[in-house]
């Protein structure tokens, strides 16, 4: 076997490994992206330097964000003035607030408790105070 023959092995094996791991990274992404159907949408507004959320019976919430333990809940992420990101550390949940734009990012409640919200994208003088409270019910 001369060189020629293992070097197109190399590359065979190389391209086999690269269309693996594109095809689990897509098969992830659409996973990220398919909000389950009976998701109950909430509209996160950043702004400087609070954040405020919409539910769906029209109720408003401004600093924190009550849900319940259980169910499956799509954020519409928007900013008012300028970039924000919001950010649920102990959930894993990270999106850019930008103006002008609707961004998408679920999650399922599955434990009760309280949790910080924050802002991860500086956006101002009083950034470090743009947190809210996650309230998980029961």
């Amino acid at each position: 076997m001369g060189h020629a023959t293992l070097e197109w092995i190399y590359v065979g094996v190389v391209i086999a490994i690269l269309t693996w791991v594109g095809v689990e990274a897509w098969t992830g992404e659409k996973i990220l992206e398919e909000v389950p159907e009976d998701a109950e949408t909430i509209k996160v507004i950043g702004q400087q330097w609070l954040w405020t959320f919409e539910h769906e019976d029209g109720s408003v919430e401004v600093g924190k964000l009550t849900l319940k333990v259980g169910k499956t809940y799509k954020f519409e992420v928007t900013s008012k003035d300028v970039i924000h990101a919001f950010n649920i550390p102990s959930h894993a949940i990270l999106i850019d607030a930008v103006p002008g734009r609707v961004n998408h990012i679920w999650m399922e409640t599955t434990t009760p408790g309280e949790y910080l919200i924050q802002c991860r994208e500086y956006c101002g003088l009083l950034h470090y105070n743009m947190r809210a409270m996650l309230i998980i019910e029961e």
